[in-house]
């Protein structure tokens, strides 16, 4: 800005010169008259100097304060010749560095040459009324420009980085965050108030100590410290730390602090000791109310997660656009949730925030509004598939998805035309079927005897047992793994009422059904008992738990009718009637398997059991079952990684190595359910982890399923739960591709993390790239149905196999007298 009280050779030689600069900057010329603010601006390299000229032709103190108010200047050149005009010229040099900011601008004084040559002692008092330089009078152009350039590349860019410190410093005093800054050795030279609230340190007290013997905490706890951070920071290439450190306080206590710590190289050279290193430190919400309030004590509180900054705030709100003046009324009606005496988790995590809320800017209290009415909502873990992001969005994928989580959301009412009636349910059937035979006097065939000692192994094929079988798995397999398992030992019961119940079971699955029939039964037994020889499973669970899991793999599908929940709701079936449209399926296959154990003594396995440990065996059961409902599946995921997966996550490799897991911590009543929940729901859709053949199979059986159905809501004139699902059109490779991304492959990593499962894991990878490569082919269909090689002497015992199993099912059953 440049003052002048009349135009004349000096004011121009200083307009072009700042003409000139602006022009090399990129900036634009500028006209100039009375009083004139015309704007030029521009960047200067990195430092982003902006060249805002102004030639302001009077001295009038009025106008210019108005103008230098107006445009903050980083530059003002002052008319200071006029003797007569001095006093006036020098309070308002006085003036600009009494407001506030005033000590960033650059004053320049242009005075008379023969005044700086005649008298030295002038420029001392010059400068002491707040003029940074004295510029003697030149109309030269040139001495103009070169002293321009010379401000710019000195003055100027250090009373920026000046601003910018200050500014920074600024932030650094109202923050909530810990703030300690040091030099390349540690020692400490400044800290912010949240250390010295936290930590209870003064700045006089520590600034100059060394921060790692003042942070460090005792020796031998096997806990990741402040030197520990520090020494990684030094070692490695990143120069960064984040994670969470133990940090000792003045009282001698530590406390778990996120960390991220930075070393700062001045250049480019960074194998050198670092200029400064920042530390940045986030206290627990519940921390610093205590910290606030001087009651710090021996406080408990929970431990930070060791991630990464984006994954711990990947789920933050643009504030801006939350919250509103109300949300301060509404955080004070809620303050009477602290005097409640019972409470839930939810209701204590609420307390927590609101509590927060109480000593936070209005910003973070309204990002946590925000947080509140989420947390109050009833679908905590529930997606909105619509808004999932970076998957398969293909329609086939959405309406497979759709489908299997219809229960997030309920369709508006559909009126149905007088053509539409309600199917009738084929339960009411189901208890006029005639039991199948006792198995006791069918000799095993060589080749089944020798299928079934396999089947522990992840590759037994329960297709090809099926077909040895007549399709009958579930008894043959169920009796395998049953008595390897101990079942009858569990339960007090011996093994020809097992063998009952289990004809009894696949008596009442649907063979006519494509998949949810007692082979798809057998495959999610096969894998339970897989899962259950897992070194972390088996310490995990007893014998009562490990004889539910087995039962409720066996009957989480019976009486399946081979038709989806929605199926059913849309066509009023009697089950979703019974049931309120709600774990329609589930609920029906744990009632009946109960009723049908419980109708006979011949059949009943849990009559030898007390009744404290029937009520257990059968509420796990029961649970297990109702967990295989997808509209539930993110829940049980969201729940297991949060307490599984993640203390079993590998690190990378320039982080630690976590510390050693508490196994006795993860022996609690809830986990052993949530463990429960994850193996059935792992082994119900282990599908796409098998051996590519079986793989195939299963993709054509279920999708055959799908297909029956949508034609025959077409042909009834029901709605359409998935309209992509159509015979002449669906593409099955994008519909297992879909499915895999959707539901298969987190939870099997997040299985795998912790069951240690890398087998599945190769198999899923290898089935998927096999279903991209097809859809990458256009096709649409499947590959021919995999037949089993039979040699001339297999196919001889299979067919006397199948015979004399045709002949038993003719005997008319007889009751012991």
């Amino acid at each position: 800005m440049l003052v002048f009280e009349r135009e004349d050779a000096q004011s121009d030689a200083w307009l072009w010169a700042c003409r000139k600069l602006a022009s090399r900057c990129g900036g634009t010329e500028m006209s100039h008259s009375n009083s004139r603010s015309s704007h030029s601006s521009s960047s200067s390299n990195s430092h982003e100097i902006h060249h805002q000229d102004v030639l302001v032709r009077t001295l009038q103190t009025e106008l210019v304060q108005r103008k230098i108010a107006e445009l903050e200047p980083n530059l003002i050149v002052i008319d200071r010749r006029s003797a007569s005009r001095s006093r006036e010229v020098d309070a308002l040099c006085r003036w600009i560095r009494t407001q506030p900011g005033g000590n960033y601008p650059i004053i320049l004084a242009v005075v008379k040459r023969n005044l700086l040559e005649r008298e030295e002692s002038i420029v001392s008092s010059i400068l002491h009324i707040g003029y940074d330089r004295c510029y003697p009078e030149s109309g030269n152009l040139g001495s103009c420009l070169s002293e321009l350039l010379m401000l710019e590349a000195s003055e100027l860019q250090s009373r920026q980085r000046l601003r910018l410190a200050e500014a920074s410093m600024t932030v650094a005093a109202v923050t909530r965050e810990l703030v300690t800054v040091t030099d390349g050795h540690f020692n400490i030279r400044y800290i912010n108030p949240g250390v010295e609230r936290l930590l209870g340190f003064t700045a006089d007290e520590i600034v100059g100590k060394n921060m790692i013997e003042l942070y460090r905490c005792e020796a031998g706890n096997n806990r990741y410290d402040i030197n520990d951070a520090a020494q990684h920071v030094l070692t490695n290439k990143t120069k960064e730390w984040e994670g969470s450190c133990f940090v000792r306080r003045r009282t001698g206590d530590s406390v778990p602090l996120y960390t991220r710590m930075i070393a700062v190289h001045s250049t480019k050279t960074e194998n050198e000791t670092p200029d400064y290193v920042l530390l940045l430190q986030e206290p627990p919400p519940l921390f610093i109310d205590k910290s606030l309030s001087g009651d710090m004590g021996a406080y408990d509180f929970y431990p930070m997660p060791r991630s990464s900054l984006h994954s711990v705030r990947k789920a933050s709100y643009d504030v801006r656009s939350v919250g509103s003046d109300g949300a301060i009324i509404r955080r004070q009606s809620l303050a009477r949730l602290h005097s409640m005496a019972i409470e839930g988790p939810i209701t204590k995590v609420i307390n927590i925030i609101t509590a927060a809320q109480e000593s936070s800017p209005n910003y973070i209290s309204q990002a946590l509004d925000k947080v509140l009415d989420i947390l109050r909502s009833t679908e905590l873990f529930a997606p909105h598939v619509a808004e999932v992001k970076g998957r398969n969005e293909d329609p086939v994928t959405t309406d497979l998805v759709g489908a299997l989580l219809l229960g997030q959301k309920q369709p508006g009412y559909i009126r149905r035309s007088s053509n539409e009636t309600s199917l009738k349910s084929s339960h009411s059937q189901l208890y006029s079927r005639p039991l199948l035979p006792s198995l006791n006097n069918i000799s095993i065939p060589i080749q089944l005897r020798e299928m079934l000692e396999n089947d522990s192994q992840w590759d037994f094929d329960v297709i090809r047992l099926e077909k040895l079988t007549g399709k009958r798995p579930l008894v043959w397999l169920g009796m395998t793994i049953m008595t390897r398992f101990e079942v009858p030992r569990t339960l007090n019961c011996d093994e020809a009422t097992l063998q009952n119940w289990l004809t009894v079971i696949e008596a009442n699955y649907h063979s006519t059904n494509t998949y949810h029939n007692s082979t798809h039964a057998a495959d999610v037994l096969q894998s339970t008992a897989y899962f259950l020889q897992r070194n972390r499973i088996k310490a995990l669970l007893d014998p009562l738990d490990l004889t539910a899991c087995l039962i409720a793999a066996a009957i989480h599908d019976v009486d399946h009718p081979g038709k989806t929940s929605g199926f059913l709701c849309n066509s009023g079936n009697e089950l979703a009637i019974l049931y309120n449209d709600l774990s329609v399926l589930e609920s029906h296959h744990a009632a009946l398997a109960f009723k049908l154990t419980c109708a006979d003594d011949r059949v009943n396995i849990f009559k030898g059991l007390d009744r404290e440990s029937y009520k257990v065996i059968r509420q796990s059961i029961i649970d297990m079952v109702l967990a295989t409902e997808m509209t539930k599946h993110f829940e049980h995921l969201t729940k297991f990684i949060n307490i599984f997966a993640k203390p079993f996550l590998r690190q990378d490799e320039d982080q630690y190595e976590p510390p050693e897991i508490d196994y006795a911590s993860l022996n609690t009543q809830e986990n052993i359910i949530l463990v429960k929940r994850m193996l059935i729901k792992c082994a119900d859709v282990s599908n796409p982890t098998r051996p590519l053949n079986m793989c195939i199979e299963w993709a054509r059986r279920i999708a055959e399923e799908y297909f029956n159905q949508t034609a025959e809501e077409k042909a009834k004139g029901l709605p359409v739960v998935m309209p992509q699902f159509d015979r002449q059109t669906c593409s099955i490779p994008k519909s297992q591709i879909g499915f895999t991304d959707y539901f298969v492959s987190d939870m099997f990593d997040a299985w795998d993390a912790y069951a240690e499962v890398p087998e599945l894991l190769q198999h899923m990878k290898r089935n998927y790239q096999f279903w991209k490569e097809q859809e990458t082919m256009g096709v649409t269909g499947l590959p021919p149905e995999h037949i089993i090689p039979l040699t001339p002497t297999e196919l001889v015992r299979k067919i006397e196999f199948e015979t004399l199993a045709e002949c038993k099912e003719t005997v008319e059953p007889t009751e012991d007298k």
